[in-house]
């Protein structure tokens, strides 16, 4: 049986924390995801996570005028005076393919210790294998800084670091858009067979 002290304050054998071990890749990634999901939807978002882990984007963020598919990447350590963040994905046979416009429309980046996101559009990723981010200033071309917080990019605001991918008039047809529409269209539906037992 476990003695119990008359302190309140005394740790009990059963309640001293083990020293923390390093997290892995996976569990940090899960800790950006859920971080993203606490901002995003803090900021007025509605957020949906896809069943499984098979599509290339982890989220889609619904901001009310459109939705958009994004991947979650962070980070917690500092390179050549930046953080360091691969907008990369596997391809068996292929080896690491910068993301595109057929697998995301967003990259959402996670600077980890200070916790600031970086809202970055698909098509500005090009096929750079690597973004450097400097939050802490230390760079005269920092490529990526109108991208910093941009979270207004999804309601479509201007200001927002970037020009919004959405078209401005009911009429016009956003590329984008458009070419997910197609996606939807030619992607083939599953239905499930039935067998009858006689």
């Amino acid at each position: 049986m476990v003695s119990q002290s008359s302190d309140p304050d005394a740790a009990s054998d059963d309640l001293v924390a083990e020293p923390k071990k390093a997290l892995n890749t996976k569990r940090t990634g899960e800790l950006a995801e859920a971080a993203f999901l606490h901002k995003a939807v803090g900021l007025g978002f509605r957020v949906t996570k896809p069943w499984g882990d098979s599509e290339r984007y982890d989220f889609v963020l619904d901001s009310g005028r459109r939705l958009w598919r994004v991947q979650i990447k962070c980070t917690a350590s500092i390179r050549a005076g930046g953080y360091h963040i691969q907008p990369i994905h596997f391809v068996y046979g292929k080896n690491k393919v910068v993301y595109t416009a057929e697998d995301i429309d967003v990259l959402a980046a996670h600077i980890v210790p200070l916790d600031v996101w970086y809202v970055v559009p698909v098509q500005a990723l090009a096929q750079g294998r690597s973004l450097r981010l400097y939050p802490n200033g230390g760079c005269e071309r920092a490529r990526f800084e109108k991208y910093r917080e941009a979270w207004d990019f999804f309601r479509g605001a201007e200001g927002a670091g970037v020009t919004p991918v959405e078209a401005a008039g009911d009429e016009d047809v956003d590329p984008v858009e458009e070419r997910a529409m197609q996606w939807i269209i030619r992607r083939p539906i599953w239905k499930p067979h039935i067998i009858r037992m006689r």
